[in-house]
């Protein structure tokens, strides 16, 4: 098993894992699709999307942005999503994805890394994460 950038033929498997995805938000493949050919251009540039690459089949994956933010005196890197099929939880698919994510934060200078989380806060935790903030929002449609 690896961890890699995305690509275009891990579409299918990545929206997928996002239909198992725990979240508010219904997984729409239109959205996803223009997102997703969006990310993949890197129009979007500070965006990292990684896969866990298991001997071809995608098995996990990772969407992280960084910005520029004041507080930090630099970047910052928010790591948004963190997704494993549950079949292959359990044995550090992960934590890796998390680890390379963190890699390429620092690489690119970011001062630190953030989750947003309500549900695995316990994971991050195990992962050295701590808590320093409650994440608020304010939905627009």
């Amino acid at each position: 098993m690896h961890i890699r950038p995305a690509d275009v033929t891990d579409a299918d498997a990545v929206f997928e894992l996002l239909r198992q995805f725990v979240t508010g938000y219904p997984a729409r493949r239109q959205a996803f699709d223009r997102d997703y050919e969006y990310l993949l251009a890197q129009t979007y540039d500070g965006t990292d999307l990684l896969v866990a690459d298991d001997e071809g089949a995608v098995i996990g994956y990772a969407l992280a942005t960084r910005f520029l933010v004041f507080y930090a005196g630099g970047q910052v890197c928010e790591l948004q999503e963190l997704m494993v099929a549950p079949e292959h939880r359990g044995r550090g698919v992960g934590r890796q994805l998390v680890d390379a994510v963190v890699a390429r934060a620092r690489a690119a200078g970011a001062i630190e890394v953030l989750v947003p989380t309500r549900c695995a806060r316990d994971y991050y935790r195990a992962l050295g994460f701590t808590e320093a903030a409650t994440v608020l929002k304010l939905p627009l449609t």
